[in-house]
């Protein structure tokens, strides 16, 4: 059990800085000064849709934050608070305290290996990067891990065009889709910018689902101050 919750722990942060350069929406179909419109489903019109929404992504080198957790785990819960560093493409360095800020675990992540200190069972742990498969699809790559910390739409899920579906309503724009055995939703707000995300493995009958509120700017950027994360076995429609 301790290994799962260090697993989501990992996947869950509330971010409080971030070093980013200023990117600008340019060419996109627009309702409003950032609404984006989904006009139809063709394989061109998706394609323009997507190149636009890549360009609100978080654009950074470094990335440093912190966490209020709340792990919901199906019946069990835990409150834990996590610091968490990012250099991109690299290395994922993560902490995670729990009541009266007692450190109990330190995790590190390349796209190599993961190494784990567990202070709360006092063991170390050596593994290459396939042991997080043991928590979620073989599919997800480094990538994957940074985009879902970041709320960034991740580009090797949407990269193939065909498997894409936009749906619009009042309040939202949604993609879904497949991606081998990960079936995937993104919700995006007003600004194009993730409010929830989903990333099922049907097989598994796993579900992981990231939720983002509170975004705030810096250097002209929309980042989520806060971010829940469920982890389930059971698959809820």
């Amino acid at each position: 059990m301790w290994n799962k919750i260090v697993w989501v722990g990992i996947l869950i942060v509330l971010i409080s800085s971030c070093s980013s350069k200023k990117k600008l929406i340019k060419g996109a179909d627009l309702k409003s000064e950032n609404e984006l419109v989904v006009k139809d489903n063709t394989r061109e019109a998706k394609k323009n849709t997507l190149r636009n929404l890549f360009l609100t992504n978080l654009n950074y080198s470094t990335f440093s934050g912190k966490a209020k957790m709340r792990l919901d785990l199906g019946k069990d819960n835990y409150d834990v608070t996590s610091n968490i560093r990012i250099e991109k493409d690299k290395r994922i360095w993560i902490s995670i305290s729990a009541t009266l800020g007692i450190e109990v675990a330190r995790v590190l992540i390349t796209p190599d290996s993961v190494q784990i200190l567990n202070k709360f069972q006092n063991e170390y742990i050596v593994k290459p990067f396939d042991y997080l498969y043991r928590f979620a699809s073989p599919d997800l790559t480094f990538e994957n891990l940074q985009d879902l910390l970041l709320a960034n739409l991740s580009v090797n899920l949407l990269s193939d065009i065909d498997a894409v579906n936009f749906q619009q309503d009042s309040n939202s724009v949604q993609l879904n889709g497949k991606l081998n055995e990960l079936d995937f939703l993104y919700k995006l707000n007003n600004n194009n910018r993730p409010y929830q995300f989903r990333l099922a493995q049907l097989a598994k009958k796993q579900l992981l689902e990231a939720n983002y509120g509170q975004y705030a700017v810096a250097s002209g950027q929309e980042f989520p101050m806060l971010l829940k994360m469920i982890i389930s076995d059971v698959i809820r429609k």
